[in-house]
């Protein structure tokens, strides 16, 4: 009994009259720990979800889990940010890109003169470049716009047009078009047609300036008509740069003559001179011309008085 006393007197040592107010700050403490632990995350009687992984989540788990950490929801709330900013960032790029098609997209062509004083009928140059963009529907961004072949085709189509020249964007969905148009040194009536030839012998119907002084008179006897010999583009030609040419050498010419029984020859009748210079078509334009304006020189300083002057011979000039 002595030994059961001994030990139970170790099991205390704090006096009899201290012994209730210990217990009392146990209890105190105790309870002190129990309401911290109600706080935390885990408690008595709870389900807990998710799993030990911060990188795997667990079926039924809320995105506001317990068991991510402050600093894991944050590296989660970042990462959703990128992905986001990722996703407006490609929206934003494909819109951009759109909106530059669009503004490089011809729908509607419209038609300009280079000349300002020059009133265009544009509704017929702008049919024209339409119908070539619908064969070449590639080429209605202006940035893909293949210019020497739109050149020549227009060209083709319309025979009064030098030139066509892509001006960039005239408003939404459409784009300006100069055109730079023929001006006649010649005109000719053929049958009921009437036809001009510009300084580089390129004949055309449409004329948008002063009727030409030089006119060509026909004294051939052949019956005009469009796609003949006489009417030909090769003599249109001709006559086009003869009378070119001759402007150059400071030689004005009045009159382009067609004479009789001929088809390959023409007659020109030079300002202030009364008989006429006969070139052939079969020979080079340049050098007739070259050769009239040495025979011409020579004439008149010798005062000469001619019926004709012929050139048709290369190296040589005949006069009568």
């Amino acid at each position: 009994m002595a030994v059961f006393s001994k030990f139970s007197k170790k099991k205390s040592d704090a006096p009899r009259r201290r012994q209730g107010v210990v217990s009392g700050a146990a209890k105190r403490d105790d309870q002190e720990e129990l309401k911290q632990l109600s706080n935390t995350t885990f408690r008595r009687n709870r389900t807990l979800t998710g799993s030990l992984s911060s990188q795997v989540s667990s079926a039924g788990e809320s995105p506001q889990s317990d068991l991510q950490s402050p600093r894991t929801h944050a590296h989660h709330l970042a990462r959703q940010r990128r992905r986001l900013g990722g996703v407006l960032g490609i929206v934003a790029v494909i819109g951009l890109a759109l909106a530059g098609l669009l503004y490089e997209f011809t729908a509607n062509p419209v038609a300009a003169a280079s000349d300002g004083a020059v009133s265009l009928q544009k509704s017929r140059y702008e049919k024209v470049v339409d119908d070539y963009l619908s064969r070449h529907p590639a080429e209605r961004l202006r940035f893909v716009l293949d210019k020497d072949r739109l050149n020549d085709f227009v060209t083709h189509e319309l025979p009064e047009v030098v030139s066509v020249n892509p001006e960039g964007s005239a408003g939404f969905g459409a784009s300006s078009f100069s055109f730079t148009l023929r001006k006649p040194l010649v005109s000719w009536l053929i049958g009921s047609t009437q036809y001009y030839v510009d300084a580089s012998g390129v004949p055309f119907q449409l004329n948008y300036y002063d009727i030409p002084v030089v006119k060509i008179v026909d004294q051939s006897g052949v019956r005009q008509s469009a796609g003949t010999a006489i009417a030909s583009s090769r003599f249109l030609n001709f006559v086009g740069r003869a009378v070119s040419e001759a402007q150059d050498y400071k030689m004005s010419v009045d009159q382009a003559i067609i004479p009789a029984n001929t088809t390959r020859q023409i007659e020109l009748k030079l300002k202030d001179h009364a008989y006429p210079v006969k070139l052939s078509l079969d020979r080079s334009v340049g050098e007739q011309v070259e050769d009239m304006k040495r025979a011409v020189g020579y004439i008149d300083a010798n005062n000469i008085k001619p019926q004709y002057v012929d050139v048709r011979v290369s190296g040589r000039a005949f006069y009568r």
